[in-house]
């Protein structure tokens, strides 16, 4: 989800509930997990810190809850100043701690909606888990929230159009819940939303090899296109170099990988998004290492 909507999604149930107070501190956990958009400038060159991308560290539970628990100190401290009173009027209190909290944590499942999916076990474990609703961040919700905003900066919002925002938003969530089961049950694989929400890309994995489809829910199956997995290279060799960090990050960023053997180096890549079929993540879709 964008920045807007993940502000709207916390800030308007307590607008209708009456609890302004808590607001602001709302509205700072439900952001505060996009920090690390800033992350590449300390993780770009450094491979073993792969998880230190958008969509990465932060967006797991025990990294939500400790920016939540960082920005609860920060402004604890701030709060004795006389500059804090101008912005944050309201006393820093535990609830004001929970309010951060539960927008970081909203936050953690609006992303874990949609695709690639986040890391929500870390530290436990690097692999990302979706529900696979939306491709990315959601358009028809994101024109909404642009109209809201519009309508706040206008003034002309009220409880009638804060209700009828969340209906609309909740509606958009419950239609492409539906689109995207009806696409797995009407598939093999993992059939992944595109921005289209009739059209999808189905990925199955049929041991040693990838079989991708185009599918709509109005037309069917459309092109089929075949992945091997190892051109020239067993899967242990594969498994050998599995524990080098640029082969970890490839996997991380990836929605396939085959590999291949050529003169002097293993090939890794990710098909999917060289050819642009995924066009995020944008970065790390190919590696080449000596042998």
């Amino acid at each position: 989800m964008d920045s807007i909507t993940h502000a709207f999604s916390i800030a308007i149930p307590l607008l209708l509930v009456g609890n302004t107070i808590l607001v602001p501190f709302a509205v700072i956990g439900a952001v505060i997990p996009d920090i690390d958009v800033l992350f590449f400038l300390v993780s770009g060159d450094n491979p073993s810190w792969y998880i230190f991308t958008h969509g990465g560290i932060t967006h797991s539970i025990a990294g939500a809850a400790f920016l939540s628990l960082a920005a609860f100190i920060i402004l604890y401290i701030l709060s004795s100043s006389s500059w804090f009173g101008r912005y944050f009027p309201e006393e820093v209190t535990l609830m004001a701690g929970f309010a951060l909290l539960a927008g970081a944590m909203l936050h953690i499942i609006l992303d874990y909606l949609a695709y690639p999916g986040i890391p929500l076990l870390w530290p436990f474990s690097s692999e990302k888990f979706t529900l696979g609703i939306f491709p990315g961040p959601s358009l028809p919700i994101l024109i909404a929230s642009l109209i809201l905003l519009s309508l706040i900066l206008t003034q002309r919002a009220g409880p009638g159009v804060y209700q009828g925002y969340i209906i609309v938003f909740l509606a958009i969530i419950f239609i492409y819940t539906g689109l995207a089961l009806y696409a797995n049950v009407e598939t093999d694989g993992e059939a992944i939303p595109t921005m289209n929400p009739s059209r999808f890309i189905t990925i199955e994995d049929e041991g040693g090899s990838f079989v991708v489809r185009s599918y709509s829910i109005l037309h069917g199956n459309g092109e089929e296109i075949l992945y091997r997995k190892y051109t020239n290279i067993t899967p242990s060799e594969v498994a050998g170099i599995s524990v080098l960090p640029e082969v970890e990050r490839l996997y991380y960023h990836s929605y396939i990988v085959t590999a291949e053997r050529r003169e002097g180096s293993i090939v890794l890549h990710d098909p999917l998004r060289e050819e642009k079929i995924f066009r995020y993540p944008f970065e790390y879709s190919s590696l080449e290492i000596p042998v």
